[in-house]
C-alpha cells in the first residue's frame, strides 16, 4: 500500500504567465495543485498514527491475532 501527497510550502497551483518568474508567488507549485505545509504536517501525523495502530493490531509478523 502506498500514498502520494502533492505538497509544497503554500497550497494551490499557479501557471507561468507572460510576465515570467517575477509574477509567480513564492512557495506555490507551478505544476500540480498541492496542499500547504500545515496540512502536510497534519496528514503525515495522521498517517503515522494509523501505521502505529495497524502494526499494534497485526503484530511483528504482519498477521492479525
Amino acid at each position: 500500500m502506498g500514498v502520494m501527497i502533492e505538497s509544497h510550502i503554500n497550497e494551490g497551483a499557479q501557471k507561468m504567465g507572460t510576465g515570467g518568474k517575477k509574477e509567480l508567488k513564492y512557495g506555490v507549485s507551478i505544476t500540480d495543485a498541492c496542499i500547504g505545509w500545515e496540512d502536510t504536517l497534519n496528514v503525515l501525523e495522521e498517517l503515522a498514527g494509523a501505521v502505529r495502530t495497524r502494526r499494534e493490531k497485526l503484530g511483528a509478523n504482519g498477521v492479525g491475532h
